[in-house]
């Protein structure tokens, strides 16, 4: 109990350390809640910044939460995984919430993408990157809505891991989901946006 509630404080903190906001404007002296939707995230950095900063600002949002989440659940090499599934998804989740709910931006963070792929390639031992390129390709190539790229990404993550990895993966992507999809609610509005063709 200990140990999770030490890992859960470690990923918060990390995971509310806005890289994005200062990558920004320490490289480039602007403000990245200037551009786009308003959120500190690395996909403003890079249309704020350009490919450069944005890519950095990405990477070091996928870090804070992947190193964190490794560390913990390289703890649990050797043990019965499942049963520490419950400490396990705390900590996963930790530096999700933290990007999402910033102290440091008065709990105004941005909708926690990096921080869930850095989560993810962590407890799937980096598989879940070349998934994530795969199904965010694919759906990129569909349509234009990027919440519901997101969201069909996550829910292939939660089918494809329960059953490849760990059922106990299922309670991590479920609230996982939940979060993110709560965080792009207003996307959700556009509905599903094919490309070449009308909004349907």
């Amino acid at each position: 109990m200990y140990d999770t509630l030490v890992g859960t404080f470690i990923g918060f903190l990390s995971g509310s350390i806005p890289w994005s906001l200062i990558c920004v404007r320490t490289l480039s002296g602007r403000d990245v809640r200037e551009v786009g939707d308003g959120n500190p995230g690395a996909t403003n950095a890079w249309i704020s910044s350009g490919w450069m900063i944005g890519s950095i600002s990405m990477l070091l949002d996928v870090l804070k939460a992947a190193i964190p989440v490794w560390v913990f659940t390289n703890q649990f090499a050797g043990t019965s995984y499942p049963e520490d599934f419950l400490s396990v998804t705390a900590v996963a989740l930790s530096p999700i919430i933290g990007h999402a709910y910033s102290p440091l931006l008065r709990f105004r963070g941005g909708k926690a993408l990096a921080p869930t792929w850095g989560s993810w390639i962590a407890l799937t031992s980096g598989m879940a990157f070349p998934v994530a390129v795969l199904i965010l390709g694919v759906m990129h190539l569909l349509q234009r809505n990027h919440a519901i790229t997101v969201t069909i990404c996550l829910i292939g993550f939660i089918v494809i891991f329960s059953i490849i990895d760990s059922q106990a993966l299922i309670i991590f992507g479920i609230l996982n989901l939940m979060l993110v999809t709560f965080k792009h609610r207003s996307e959700y509005q556009q509905g599903i946006v094919f490309r070449g063709r009308e909004r349907t």
